[in-house]
């Protein structure tokens, strides 16, 4: 009885987290289709007229990556901000609004238009939640940004400050730091999506030994020969090198 009880419950605690994520979800779609069924109508402006506006924006804009962009022989006007945003002149028209216009925040299918690698790896078994809705490009990728690094969009300011924003638990400052941490997170993780758990580019010890092979670490003869663990464990796990990111207290970076 307790376990029918048990298995109840747990079905109907499931059934609610699915009604309220599928709801947010649909809701967010529909709200991008009758803003998607407006531009229909709308015209192009040109980013001279956004900039009336959006000035700060229309300077940053003309140093970022996506300035770069140009579409010849285009035929609809879509040019600079209105490749991402859409036809501004209703939105012009409005004096602005949140719901005349494309926002690639709200919805990352603008983003996919180019960028249609990032959705088949958001679709891959271990991923930032971007497709469900619970994150957008622009939380790490600022498409304006003019100190951005070449085809990236993150800042060249700190290569991990992105990551870190979410990831406080990793920001350290560490006494043994992980060299690889000097690199950015992406020495070690897929950052939009992986087949391996925690997104890493590996999931056993021939992640770390693309740092680590036998030209630059002795110890790896101890570790593959003398009875060694390659074969039983990953090097993060077994109580061998759990701090991976940083220690202040092991050189070896064990706890």
């Amino acid at each position: 009885m307790m376990i029918n009880q048990a298995r109840a419950s747990v079905f109907f605690l499931g059934a609610v987290f699915a009604m309220f994520w599928v709801g947010g979800i649909t809701s967010l779609q529909a709200d991008q289709a009758h803003v998607n069924e407006m531009l229909k109508k709308a015209k192009y402006v040109g980013m001279d007229t956004c900039v009336m506006c959006h000035e700060k924006e229309g300077k940053e804009y003309k140093l970022s990556t996506h300035a770069r962009i140009h579409i010849k022989d285009d035929t609809t006007g879509a040019q600079d901000c209105e490749i991402c945003h859409g036809p501004g002149s209703i939105h012009a028209d409005a004096s602005g609004g949140t719901n005349n216009i494309i926002n690639p925040k709200r919805d990352p299918e603008i983003c996919f238009t180019c960028h249609t690698d990032k959705r088949m790896q958001f679709r891959l078994p271990y991923h930032h939640p971007v497709l469900e809705g619970k994150m957008s490009c622009t939380d790490c990728h600022d498409p304006h940004g003019m100190d951005v690094l070449p085809w990236t969009a993150t800042s060249e300011n700190g290569v991990n400050d992105t990551c870190l924003k979410c990831h406080t638990d990793k920001r350290g400052p560490y006494i043994w730091e992980h060299d690889a941490m000097k690199e950015g997170c992406t020495s070690c993780h897929q950052v939009h999506g992986s087949v391996n758990d925690k997104m890493l580019i590996a999931r056993d010890l021939n992640l770390c030994l693309r740092c680590h092979s036998t030209a630059t670490n002795p110890g790896f003869y101890s570790h593959a020969t003398l009875g060694g663990r390659f074969g039983e464990a990953t090097c993060w796990s077994a109580g061998c090198h759990q701090a991976i990111h940083g220690s202040n207290f092991s050189q070896h970076l064990r706890y």
